[in-house]
């Protein structure tokens, strides 16, 4: 009978969660953002190139965190930091077959991390649990790196994108054509 309401409790996680990621169609955001957070240009320099332009446009919303969790690196892929995606790949993989190694010798996560009444001097438990912990530790630590670290990374590129094609300062006024440069006067204006 326990083992039937352990299996209750992981379907109605598991189906909370499909429905968290079914909202991604409202394309939810956990940032709040004003209407002038975005950087427009007035027209696209001919030197960008276009992963420039397309990390200008890009944003790390809620769907993207809920694509992290299931495609280890995914945040790190769409900012073009492949090698890295690659290494979060990897030490998530890592983490899942530290979990199928536990579950093909009939071990219990839950029971592993969080049992104090089980015995500690058996060796193969303390293997085991070892295991546990790194597995849990890859697989929530290679999520949160690709949340906040390439959140970090795409701001960082985007701020460096913008200072290389923002436009030259100047005090220089230049007239439209057609029209002529105005002076630059002083004065009190009154209005009641």
């Amino acid at each position: 009978m326990h083992r039937f309401f352990g299996h209750r409790y992981l379907l109605l996680g598991g189906l909370l969660w499909l429905a968290l990621v079914s909202l991604r169609a409202q394309d939810m955001d956990i940032y709040q953002r004003s209407p002038n957070d975005r950087y427009h240009m007035p027209a696209v320099p001919r030197q960008m190139t276009f992963e420039e332009f397309d990390l200008l446009g890009t944003d790390v919303r809620m769907q993207d965190i809920f694509a992290s969790t299931v495609v280890p690196g995914y945040i790190h892929f769409r900012i073009y930091e492949k090698k890295t995606a690659w290494w979060l790949v990897g030490l998530r993989s890592a983490g899942y077959a530290g979990l199928a190694y536990l579950a093909l010798n009939d071990k219990s996560l839950w029971l592993l991390l969080f049992d104090p009444t089980r015995s500690r001097w058996d060796p193969h438990y303390t293997a085991d649990v070892s295991v546990a912990y790194l597995s849990a530790g890859l697989i929530a630590g290679t999520f949160l790196y690709d949340w906040i670290h390439g959140r970090y990374l795409l701001q960082k590129k985007q701020n460096r994108i913008r200072y290389k094609y923002a436009p030259v300062l100047s005090l220089q006024t230049v007239p439209a054509p057609g029209r002529q440069p105005v002076a630059m006067q002083a004065g009190i204006r009154l209005s009641f």
